[in-house]
């Protein structure tokens, strides 16, 4: 079965209309803020670990679990999520993941156990599965300049929503009560579930049930969370303890057995023909590897903000700590402008290794400077940069070389692979840094925060060169055609800067054939 084959069934599965309406004046701001709240909400977890190891007298690794089930729980909903998303009910589906964020924050807030915070926590998990739901919405509803400003910065709250969580936790923290954050959470989730349902059209036509493949839901949600608690406890428990092996076979097995079932699958929870095809790959492969340089560069920033000064860092407070990442969120929210105004000039092949290449120059002064809070400032905007260039970039190329009825699913496993990666990154840093801390104490000695910095440049490297190498030509791999004229001019810059000259198609108005979707074009002879 072909991709375009795929995109036909799909479409014979949920009749929807995906022609871009009239839309509200108010809907690129009620679609950011949802985006927005759920990660936000989801970031809560990385600046708690130590109040939550107070509060309720747990080791630091014990209380890491805040962090750690709200990223098993995201990674393993955003393809079902996703999923559902494509039908013509994705309304509905925004409206009940945001409804289950607000539970998951008022069981945080008002219950006051470990696993009363541990419930709530896997709960605020859904806020990931918002990206993908929100774009395919954005997609569906707005056209022209107004979708490519409301994509990327929807694309970027991952990164903007976390660098928010850490000063406004820190905040609450230091005034009232960690719960207090968990409260407002709830309440401004809330308000943004009056906005969308307020705001947010309802869908023009009756959508049939579009069922979901419970099997590959399975193994993948399984196997995703046996593979990220392998890679998140792996320093803790040891690589080569048995529980961390024992789970990492499993994961590797049922992920195995969900590719087999998800290719034979005729409707499968992840086109994975879409996903590996040529003009998909590249921007895939680029997510994971941003996500694995990203992330863990990012992690040791907060470590050493947070380490004691006799252990060559900074020593500040939660409040404090917050602050000085808060420049990453101001980043990010900056970078999109710049990015298409780059891609406009240079095209999407070169933007995308450039946001690695920021962030790379980030992560290179702090290996030259971290002792002071300005040098942690200046870290924290230029990897906000190069976040936000590069992930800016990457909602466009999926949306140009995507079918609209296969929208969220297609951003839901680019989020997912970001995901993935920044766990897998996290815990490679940690690795780098347990490896010159001496025995007997938490803390690295300063060449291991210097050789964890230098490796997330390396990494970073490793990211940009992946986007030069994979992220190709649809028109040329595939023979692609985009029919729909509000992600034309998305088209035309990939292939203008592939070919160096404007595609053949064109891309003002429609190609031939009329049911408006991203498909083959047939060769002579075919």
């Amino acid at each position: 079965m072909t991709a375009t084959e795929a995109g036909a069934t799909a479409q014979s599965t949920a009749q929807v209309t995906t022609e871009p309406t009239a839309s509200p004046p108010w809907l690129v701001t009620v679609l950011t803020l949802d985006a927005l709240c759920g990660a936000t909400v989801s970031g809560f977890g990385t600046p708690l670990i130590p109040e939550v190891a107070r509060t309720h007298g747990i080791s630091l690794e014990a209380a890491t679990w805040v962090l750690t089930v709200t990223l098993v729980v995201g990674a393993v909903t955003i393809p079902v999520v996703s999923r559902l998303g494509d039908s013509g009910r994705r309304r509905l589906v925004l409206v009940a993941t945001l409804g289950g964020i607000v539970c998951g924050s008022v069981l945080a807030a008002a219950w006051h156990t470990l696993p009363g915070l541990l419930a709530g926590r896997a709960c605020q998990g859904l806020g990931y599965a918002l990206v993908p739901l929100t774009i395919s919405l954005a997609r569906q509803h707005l056209a022209g300049e107004r979708l490519r400003r409301t994509l990327a910065l929807i694309s970027v709250s991952l990164a903007a929503g976390a660098g928010l969580a850490n000063p406004l936790i820190g905040l609450f923290v230091r005034y009232l009560d960690y719960r207090a954050g968990f409260a407002f959470g709830a309440l401004v989730t809330a308000v943004a579930v009056v906005c969308t349902l307020r705001v947010l059209p309802k869908a023009r036509a009756q959508a049939q049930p579009l069922g979901v493949d419970v099997a590959g839901a399975v193994l993948l949600g399984l196997g995703l969370a046996c593979g990220l608690l392998a890679v998140s406890r792996g320093v803790s428990w040891g690589w080569t303890s048995a529980p961390v092996l024992l789970l990492g076979a499993t994961a590797a097995v049922l992920l195995g057995w969900w590719l087999r079932v998800e290719w034979q699958h005729d409707r499968p929870l992840v086109d994975l023909r879409l996903a590996s095809s040529p003009a998909l790959l590249g921007v895939n492969l680029t997510a994971f590897c941003t996500g694995v340089a990203v992330f863990g560069g990012m992690s040791l920033v907060y470590r050493v903000i947070q380490a004691p000064a006799a252990h060559h860092g900074l020593g500040q407070s939660l409040l404090v700590a917050g602050l000085l990442l808060l420049p990453m969120s101001v980043g990010s929210l900056l970078a999109p402008p710049l990015a298409r105004a780059a891609a406009h000039r240079f095209g999407v092949r070169l933007v995308l290794p450039l946001g690695s290449v920021t962030v790379a120059a980030s992560y290179a002064v702090f290996a030259l400077a971290h002792h002071r809070g300005w040098q942690i400032l200046v870290v924290t905007f230029l990897a906000g940069v190069g976040i936000g260039i590069a992930y800016s970039i990457m909602p466009a190329i999926i949306v140009a070389r995507t079918p609209a009825e296969r929208t969220s699913s297609a951003t839901g496993l680019n989020t997912v692979l970001r995901i993935t990666g920044g766990a897998i990154g996290a815990a490679v840093i940690a690795s780098v840094q347990a490896a010159r801390t001496p025995a007997g104490t938490a803390f690295p000695l300063e060449a291991g925060y210097v050789a964890a910095a230098l490796v997330s440049v390396a990494l970073c490297a490793v990211a940009a060169l992946v986007s030069v190498l994979f992220v190709r030509n649809a028109a040329a791999d595939e023979d692609l055609r985009v029919e729909d004229p509000d992600v034309s001019l998305l088209m035309r810059e990939a292939v203008t800067d592939a070919t160096g000259a404007p595609p053949a198609y064109g891309g003002s108005g429609p190609a031939a054939g009329s049911d408006g979707k991203l498909g083959r074009r047939e060769r002579p002879g075919r």
